[in-house]
């Protein structure tokens, strides 16, 4: 009986001495993160590459359907398309958007000839 309420005064004491942390964060940038992170923008400018989105029109294990499906995709659009490959897939994906909604316009007019069309993330290109 001691023993318990030794424990309990021991706990009781622990938890008014414990002191929750309270105030500001400041975070010193003496790496440099910003720098680096303009120069990681500024280098995939200069390369012609950007993080945005594409509309996904096929994916399969077949590269000949592929190119098949990007060359009839070329003959009715003047959208730019590429393939990806993706184990096992080959993906034929078109457009460069730079915000979902510029491609969700394009992808309720693509549904009407690709029903199973998606917006997927993906690197795009900007000297097209």
């Amino acid at each position: 009986m001691k023993l318990r309420s030794l424990i309990t005064i021991l706990a009781i004491l622990m938890c008014a001495m414990a002191k929750a942390q309270s105030g500001n964060i400041v975070i010193n940038d003496e790496a440099g993160a910003a720098e680096l992170i303009e120069k990681h923008i500024m280098f995939n400018k200069d390369h012609g590459v950007l993080p945005g989105y594409r509309i996904q029109i096929y994916s399969g294990t077949s590269l000949t359907t592929a190119k098949e499906e990007k060359s009839d995709f070329l003959q009715v659009f003047d959208v730019p398309a590429v393939i990806v490959f993706e184990a096992p897939n080959y993906k034929v994906r078109v457009g460069n958007y730079l915000n979902r909604f510029e491609a969700n316009t394009d992808l309720q007019t693509l549904n009407l000839d690709y029903p199973d069309a998606l917006i997927v993330k993906d690197l795009i290109t900007v000297n097209q």
